[in-house]
């Protein structure tokens, strides 16, 4: 039989973070059979069978979302000015 869990984390954002927390939840839990985004913001629906585990869905949730945001953004290249030599 499913079942359902609700989760909401205040950082997720459904439009970039959801495709890797989708993805990450499927294949890294065998019981996980899908997981839906909700309309309420920052919310996912685990549809699951067996055991819940849900500290550990939610540490691959943070992880993925972390994981993300750090290949996400974008390196930051600082060059110093040297002063002109004098004439």
């Amino acid at each position: 039989m499913q079942k359902l869990y609700e989760i909401t984390i205040p950082s997720l954002s459904m439009t970039a973070d959801f495709p890797a927390v989708h993805h990450r939840l499927l294949a890294d839990f065998p019981d996980v059979v899908d997981v839906l985004a909700m309309t309420t913001p920052a919310t996912v629906l685990v549809v699951y069978t067996g055991e819940q585990e849900v500290d550990c869905w939610i540490d691959a949730l943070s992880d993925s979302v972390a994981t993300r945001r750090l290949r996400r953004r974008p390196t930051v290249s600082r060059t110093r000015r040297l002063p002109a030599a004098a004439a």
